[in-house]
Order: C-alpha cells, then structure tokens, then sequence
C-alpha cells in the first residue's frame, strides 16, 4: 500500500507545473478632451500569443459594446504556464482596455 502512495505522490509531483503572470506592455492613450468621448466599459481578451493583437482587443469591445469606437488603456500581460511532466510551456495574453464612444 505504502509503494502505492508513493507512487501516486511522485506522478502527482510530475503532473503539476507553475504559471505566472508578467507585464508586457501598458499604454495610456485616452483623448485629452473629455467631452468628445464617452466611457462604455472594461474590456478583457485571453488569446494565446500567436492569436492576439489590438484588431482583436476592438473586436472584442464592440461585441460587448456595439457603439464603441475605440479600445484605449490596453494593458497586455503574458500568462506563462509550463509542465514539468511534458517539459512544455504555453504562453497566452490577457489584454484589456476600455471600450470608449466618441462623440463626434
């Protein structure tokens, strides 16, 4: 019984892998005139890094907010997560903004 347990302490020890978050890039680009745009909200977007990009993030706030015109304040961090089992690390961005109108 004992060689048992052990046994599944060591695949359960193999099995598991670590992940962390890491901040790529941030941007702060809101329109300095107030009162031509509106705020809709926050928008958030995980994709893995071959399969992300700004098109993406827009798309994204305009499904949430049919009326937004713009995506600003995009912060992107990479999320990295590797196995130690299969020696593999996959890496996803998780990117968000807020979904702004403009009043025009």
């Amino acid at each position: 019984m004992l060689k048992y347990v052990f046994s599944f302490v060591i695949l359960f020890v193999l099995l598991l892998g670590c992940s962390k978050y890491r901040p790529l890039m941030t941007t702060t680009n809101f329109p300095s005139d107030g009162s031509k745009y509106r705020i809709l909200g926050r928008v958030e977007l995980k994709k893995k890094v071959n399969k992300s990009g700004f098109t993406l993030l827009l798309e994204e706030a305009i499904k949430k907010y049919p009326e937004a015109d713009d995506a600003v304040n995009i912060v992107i961090d990479e999320y990295e997560t590797k196995s130690i089992l299969f020696w593999k690390t996959n890496y996803k961005y998780h990117m968000s903004g807020v979904a702004i109108d403009y009043l025009d």
